[in-house]
Protein backbone atom coordinates (compact mmCIF):
# COMPACT_ATOMS: atom_id res chain seq x y z
CA UNK A 1 0.00 0.00 0.00
CA UNK A 2 1.13 3.72 -0.84
CA UNK A 3 0.08 6.73 1.22
CA UNK A 4 1.14 9.81 0.42
CA UNK A 5 -0.32 13.56 2.21
CA UNK A 6 -0.40 16.26 -0.72
CA UNK A 7 2.28 19.02 1.17
CA UNK A 8 0.52 22.02 0.76
CA UNK A 9 -2.49 20.38 2.60
CA UNK A 10 -3.25 21.00 6.42
CA UNK A 11 -2.68 24.00 8.30
CA UNK A 12 -3.10 27.34 5.96
CA UNK A 13 -0.64 29.99 6.55
CA UNK A 14 -3.77 32.10 8.25
CA UNK A 15 -4.80 29.43 10.38
CA UNK A 16 -1.31 28.49 11.82
CA UNK A 17 -1.10 32.32 12.39
CA UNK A 18 -4.13 32.49 14.29
CA UNK A 19 -3.14 29.41 15.87
CA UNK A 20 -0.12 30.98 17.39
CA UNK A 21 -1.81 34.29 18.34
CA UNK A 22 -4.34 32.13 20.65
CA UNK A 23 -1.61 30.13 22.28
CA UNK A 24 0.86 33.19 22.74
CA UNK A 25 -2.60 35.18 24.50
CA UNK A 26 -3.31 32.13 26.74
CA UNK A 27 0.16 32.54 27.63
CA UNK A 28 0.65 35.83 28.18
CA UNK A 29 -2.88 36.04 30.17
CA UNK A 30 -1.82 32.79 31.96
CA UNK A 31 -4.80 32.04 34.92
CA UNK A 32 -7.46 34.98 32.92
CA UNK A 33 -10.13 33.12 31.36
CA UNK A 34 -10.00 33.76 26.91
CA UNK A 35 -13.10 34.20 25.35
CA UNK A 36 -12.94 32.67 21.71
CA UNK A 37 -15.65 34.59 20.03
CA UNK A 38 -16.70 31.69 17.66
CA UNK A 39 -14.54 28.98 16.66
CA UNK A 40 -10.45 29.66 16.05
CA UNK A 41 -11.06 27.57 12.94
CA UNK A 42 -13.74 25.01 11.13
CA UNK A 43 -11.82 22.07 13.18
CA UNK A 44 -13.97 20.56 16.22
CA UNK A 45 -10.32 18.71 17.13
CA UNK A 46 -8.63 21.75 17.39
CA UNK A 47 -11.32 23.76 19.24
CA UNK A 48 -11.43 21.12 21.79
CA UNK A 49 -7.82 21.58 22.48
CA UNK A 50 -8.55 24.86 23.02
CA UNK A 51 -11.46 24.25 25.65
CA UNK A 52 -9.52 21.95 27.20
CA UNK A 53 -7.14 24.80 28.35
CA UNK A 54 -9.87 26.59 29.54
CA UNK A 55 -10.79 28.82 26.74
CA UNK A 56 -14.63 29.50 26.31
CA UNK A 57 -16.41 29.36 22.50
CA UNK A 58 -18.84 32.67 22.85
CA UNK A 59 -21.33 34.02 20.11
CA UNK A 60 -21.95 37.81 19.73
CA UNK A 61 -25.37 37.35 21.61
CA UNK A 62 -23.09 36.53 24.68
CA UNK A 63 -20.80 39.57 24.61
CA UNK A 64 -23.58 41.54 26.93
CA UNK A 65 -22.47 39.04 29.46
CA UNK A 66 -18.72 39.84 29.88
CA UNK A 67 -17.33 42.17 32.17
CA UNK A 68 -15.19 45.29 30.81
CA UNK A 69 -11.85 44.22 30.18
CA UNK A 70 -12.34 40.51 29.08
CA UNK A 71 -9.85 38.71 26.85
CA UNK A 72 -11.90 38.58 23.48
CA UNK A 73 -10.16 36.70 20.36
CA UNK A 74 -12.01 36.97 16.88
CA UNK A 75 -11.13 33.73 14.49
CA UNK A 76 -9.23 34.02 11.72
CA UNK A 77 -12.38 34.09 9.58
CA UNK A 78 -12.41 38.19 10.28
CA UNK A 79 -15.28 40.13 12.06
CA UNK A 80 -16.96 43.34 10.96
CA UNK A 81 -16.19 46.81 12.16
CA UNK A 82 -20.02 47.16 13.25
CA UNK A 83 -19.47 44.00 15.87
CA UNK A 84 -15.82 45.47 16.17
CA UNK A 85 -16.98 48.76 17.49
CA UNK A 86 -19.06 47.02 20.10
CA UNK A 87 -15.82 44.87 21.33
CA UNK A 88 -14.36 48.57 22.57
CA UNK A 89 -14.99 47.69 26.21
CA UNK A 90 -12.94 44.54 25.69
CA UNK A 91 -9.06 43.44 24.97
CA UNK A 92 -9.55 42.41 21.21
CA UNK A 93 -6.94 40.08 20.07
CA UNK A 94 -7.86 40.10 16.43
CA UNK A 95 -6.41 36.80 14.99
CA UNK A 96 -8.23 37.61 11.27
CA UNK A 97 -6.33 35.60 8.36
CA UNK A 98 -4.43 38.22 6.38
CA UNK A 99 -5.76 36.81 3.21
CA UNK A 100 -9.31 37.68 4.89
CA UNK A 101 -8.21 41.24 6.12
CA UNK A 102 -6.74 42.09 2.64
CA UNK A 103 -9.98 41.25 1.26
CA UNK A 104 -12.37 43.15 3.58
CA UNK A 105 -10.04 46.20 3.17
CA UNK A 106 -10.36 45.64 -0.97
CA UNK A 107 -14.65 45.97 -0.15
CA UNK A 108 -14.30 48.50 2.32
CA UNK A 109 -12.63 50.89 0.18
CA UNK A 110 -13.93 49.91 -2.91
CA UNK A 111 -16.77 53.07 -3.76
CA UNK A 112 -18.94 51.31 -6.72
CA UNK A 113 -22.37 51.22 -5.65
CA UNK A 114 -23.58 47.26 -6.50
CA UNK A 115 -21.09 45.46 -4.92
CA UNK A 116 -21.91 41.59 -4.92
CA UNK A 117 -19.74 38.99 -2.54
CA UNK A 118 -19.93 35.59 -3.45
CA UNK A 119 -19.49 32.76 -1.03
CA UNK A 120 -21.75 30.81 1.83
CA UNK A 121 -24.38 32.81 3.10
CA UNK A 122 -24.09 30.96 6.65
CA UNK A 123 -19.95 31.17 6.50
CA UNK A 124 -18.35 33.49 9.18
CA UNK A 125 -15.95 35.21 6.95
CA UNK A 126 -19.25 36.22 4.61
CA UNK A 127 -20.69 37.99 7.45
CA UNK A 128 -17.46 39.54 8.54
CA UNK A 129 -16.92 40.51 5.24
CA UNK A 130 -21.00 42.11 4.20
CA UNK A 131 -22.39 43.43 7.06
CA UNK A 132 -21.10 47.00 7.21
CA UNK A 133 -21.74 47.48 3.31
CA UNK A 134 -25.01 45.51 3.58
CA UNK A 135 -23.86 43.56 0.55
CA UNK A 136 -25.65 40.52 -0.85
CA UNK A 137 -24.04 37.02 -1.00
CA UNK A 138 -24.27 35.35 -3.84
CA UNK A 139 -23.86 31.82 -3.63
CA UNK A 140 -25.29 30.02 -6.49
CA UNK A 141 -26.95 30.92 -9.43
CA UNK A 142 -30.56 30.84 -8.83
CA UNK A 143 -29.58 33.90 -6.33
CA UNK A 144 -29.02 35.95 -9.40
CA UNK A 145 -32.06 36.04 -10.05
CA UNK A 146 -33.08 38.60 -7.03
CA UNK A 147 -30.57 41.19 -8.35
CA UNK A 148 -30.05 43.91 -10.87
CA UNK A 149 -26.78 42.59 -12.74
CA UNK A 150 -26.74 45.76 -15.03
CA UNK A 151 -23.48 47.12 -12.96
CA UNK A 152 -21.45 46.23 -10.46
CA UNK A 153 -18.27 44.49 -9.01
CA UNK A 154 -17.76 41.03 -7.10
CA UNK A 155 -15.51 39.60 -4.10
CA UNK A 156 -15.27 36.53 -2.91
CA UNK A 157 -14.76 34.08 0.04
CA UNK A 158 -11.42 33.15 0.52
CA UNK A 159 -12.22 29.69 0.78
CA UNK A 160 -14.86 29.11 -1.67
CA UNK A 161 -15.04 26.42 -4.70
CA UNK A 162 -13.21 27.87 -7.54
CA UNK A 163 -15.29 25.64 -9.93
CA UNK A 164 -18.47 27.13 -8.65
CA UNK A 165 -16.92 30.36 -9.18
CA UNK A 166 -16.26 30.26 -12.40
CA UNK A 167 -19.73 29.14 -12.95
CA UNK A 168 -21.38 32.29 -11.51
CA UNK A 169 -18.63 34.41 -12.76
CA UNK A 170 -19.93 33.11 -16.32
CA UNK A 171 -23.34 33.48 -15.94
CA UNK A 172 -22.76 37.06 -14.44
CA UNK A 173 -20.91 37.96 -17.72
CA UNK A 174 -23.92 36.62 -19.65
CA UNK A 175 -25.81 39.06 -18.02
CA UNK A 176 -23.83 42.16 -18.24
CA UNK A 177 -20.15 41.61 -19.98
CA UNK A 178 -18.61 44.58 -18.31
CA UNK A 179 -19.48 43.21 -14.72
CA UNK A 180 -16.07 43.64 -12.63
CA UNK A 181 -14.67 40.32 -11.07
CA UNK A 182 -11.91 40.41 -7.84
CA UNK A 183 -10.91 36.62 -7.56
CA UNK A 184 -9.90 36.90 -3.98
CA UNK A 185 -9.46 32.99 -3.45
CA UNK A 186 -6.60 32.32 -0.87
CA UNK A 187 -3.10 31.07 -2.77
CA UNK A 188 -3.91 27.24 -0.48
CA UNK A 189 -7.25 26.81 -1.98
CA UNK A 190 -6.09 27.21 -5.31
CA UNK A 191 -3.39 24.92 -4.61
CA UNK A 192 -5.81 22.10 -2.78
CA UNK A 193 -8.88 22.52 -5.18
CA UNK A 194 -6.71 22.31 -8.19
CA UNK A 195 -5.18 18.99 -7.25
CA UNK A 196 -8.37 17.41 -7.03
CA UNK A 197 -9.55 18.88 -10.35
CA UNK A 198 -6.57 17.16 -12.37
CA UNK A 199 -6.54 13.10 -11.73
CA UNK A 200 -3.20 11.72 -10.96
CA UNK A 201 -3.06 8.19 -12.44
CA UNK A 202 -0.66 7.29 -9.06
CA UNK A 203 -3.49 6.92 -6.81
CA UNK A 204 -6.88 4.92 -6.79
CA UNK A 205 -7.94 6.35 -3.50
CA UNK A 206 -8.46 9.97 -2.20
CA UNK A 207 -9.13 10.55 1.42
CA UNK A 208 -10.29 14.31 2.41
CA UNK A 209 -9.73 15.22 6.00
CA UNK A 210 -11.58 17.79 7.45
CA UNK A 211 -14.44 18.72 10.20
CA UNK A 212 -17.83 18.57 8.30
CA UNK A 213 -19.25 21.92 9.08
CA UNK A 214 -16.03 23.31 7.54
CA UNK A 215 -16.31 24.88 4.37
CA UNK A 216 -13.14 24.18 3.07
CA UNK A 217 -13.15 20.50 3.14
CA UNK A 218 -17.06 20.29 1.96
CA UNK A 219 -15.58 22.40 -1.34
CA UNK A 220 -12.54 19.73 -1.61
CA UNK A 221 -14.87 16.98 -1.24
CA UNK A 222 -17.58 17.99 -3.71
CA UNK A 223 -14.65 19.22 -5.81
CA UNK A 224 -12.83 15.57 -5.98
CA UNK A 225 -13.00 14.11 -9.53
CA UNK A 226 -11.46 10.85 -8.27
CA UNK A 227 -14.09 7.84 -8.50
CA UNK A 228 -12.97 6.57 -5.15
CA UNK A 229 -12.92 9.66 -2.60
CA UNK A 230 -13.89 9.58 1.50
CA UNK A 231 -14.68 12.22 3.49
CA UNK A 232 -13.41 11.37 7.12
CA UNK A 233 -12.80 13.83 10.13
CA UNK A 234 -9.47 11.64 11.64
CA UNK A 235 -8.84 7.70 11.82
CA UNK A 236 -11.67 6.49 13.68
CA UNK A 237 -13.82 7.29 10.80
CA UNK A 238 -11.73 5.01 8.41
CA UNK A 239 -13.46 1.42 7.38
CA UNK A 240 -10.42 -0.81 7.13
CA UNK A 241 -12.53 -3.50 5.04
CA UNK A 242 -12.95 -0.81 2.38
CA UNK A 243 -9.03 -0.57 1.85
CA UNK A 244 -6.19 -3.46 0.09
CA UNK A 245 -2.82 -3.63 0.00
CA UNK A 246 -2.47 -2.86 -3.78
CA UNK A 247 -4.31 0.85 -3.07
CA UNK A 248 -2.35 3.62 -3.75
CA UNK A 249 -3.31 6.58 -1.48
CA UNK A 250 -3.42 10.21 -1.45
CA UNK A 251 -4.92 12.18 1.58
CA UNK A 252 -5.64 16.17 1.45
CA UNK A 253 -6.78 18.18 4.77
CA UNK A 254 -8.55 21.15 4.80
CA UNK A 255 -7.06 24.08 5.55
CA UNK A 256 -8.10 23.72 9.00
CA UNK A 257 -7.00 19.82 9.47
CA UNK A 258 -3.72 19.64 11.61
CA UNK A 259 -1.17 17.57 10.35
CA UNK A 260 -0.81 15.71 12.88
CA UNK A 261 -4.39 14.07 12.06
CA UNK A 262 -3.30 13.38 8.51
CA UNK A 263 -0.12 11.72 9.81
CA UNK A 264 -2.59 9.65 12.37
CA UNK A 265 -4.76 8.51 9.40
CA UNK A 266 -1.95 7.80 7.03
CA UNK A 267 -0.37 5.37 10.16
CA UNK A 268 -3.36 3.88 10.46
CA UNK A 269 -3.56 2.59 7.17
CA UNK A 270 0.28 1.44 6.61
CA UNK A 271 -0.42 -0.39 10.51
CA UNK A 272 -3.53 -2.31 9.27
CA UNK A 273 -1.97 -3.49 5.32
Amino acid sequence: MRVDILESSGFCGGVNRAIKILDKTIEQYRGKTIYLLGEIVHNKIVNQEYLDKGCVIISESDLDKLSDGSIVVSSAHGISNELRNKLNRFILIDSTCPFVKKNQDLILNDNSNNIFFIGKKNHSEAIALTTDKSIPIIENISDLNNYDLNNGVSYCQTTFNKDDLELIKKKMLSINSNFIFHNTLCEVTIKNQSALTTVNNKYNKLIIVGDKHSNNALSLYEMSKYKNTLFISNEDDLDMDSFNNDDSILIIGSASTPKSVMEKVKKKLLLNH
